[in-house]
């Protein structure tokens, strides 16, 4: 099962690929889509996770974040289904 650690660190993965080379990239970014520069550090440093619509934000500006979430969706989805009753 993916665990909160594993989402935060691939937001702040996806984040960084998209962004790292921006200069001001926190302010940038936060400014742009309503989020405080805290907020968006946060997310950046993996100090933690975006609330859901948030997320879906980021999923919406960021398709490889998109590709990933799916893949851990699917990834939980099949065990799941490996540990039906």
């Amino acid at each position: 099962m993916i665990t909160n650690e594993q989402c935060i660190e691939t937001v702040s993965a996806s984040l960084q690929e998209k962004y790292g080379d921006f200069r001001n990239a926190a302010k940038r970014v936060s400014r742009a889509r309503g989020w405080t520069v805290k907020a968006f550090t946060n997310w950046f440093y993996g100090k933690n996770a975006p609330r859901m619509q948030d997320l879906i934000v980021l999923m919406a500006d960021c398709p490889e974040l998109q590709e990933k979430v799916d893949r851990m969706v699917e990834e939980t989805r099949k065990c799941l289904q490996q540990s039906k009753l």
